[in-house]
């Protein structure tokens, strides 16, 4: 059961519009990361465009709302803290982050590739790769 709440992780998130830097991306993607470490929703929540769009696996969430209710699993009672592993540049000036889940126990769930794009200081698309955490 815990592993269909990771589905839906996206911890992450990528790109720039106005154009910035490559260090304001990161910037707002580490706010995203931390604000996720956390557990703080809202300021999770506040990383993403009212727009954005987040595709885990070919399943699509776009907008806030529909955001907020993929990711809600995530941020309840033995959600799993995430731990970035590598992150790096994605194709098109995006961030391209790999994720592990460490759950309470010790137990780590590894791993999922995200890719985040910001523009404007917002995320406003991230694709997640789960590679069906190993099973």
């Amino acid at each position: 059961m815990r592993h269909s709440a990771i589905a839906i992780l996206a911890c992450t998130t990528l790109a720039s519009a106005a154009p910035l830097g490559a260090q304001t991306q990161r910037d707002v993607v580490s706010e995203h990361n931390a604000a996720y470490s956390a557990g703080d929703f809202d300021a999770f929540m506040q990383t993403f465009a009212d727009d954005a769009v987040v595709v885990v696996e070919g399943y699509e969430f776009r907008g806030r709302a529909a955001i907020a209710q993929s990711y809600a699993p995530n941020f309840g009672p033995g959600a799993p803290q995430a731990r970035i592993q590598r992150a790096g540049r994605a194709t098109g000036g995006g961030v391209v982050q790999r994720e592990s889940y460490v759950y309470a126990d010790g137990t780590e769930v590894c791993c999922t590739v995200t890719a985040i794009w910001v523009e404007g200081g917002e995320i406003v698309r991230v694709m997640v790769d789960t590679g069906q955490l190993g099973g």
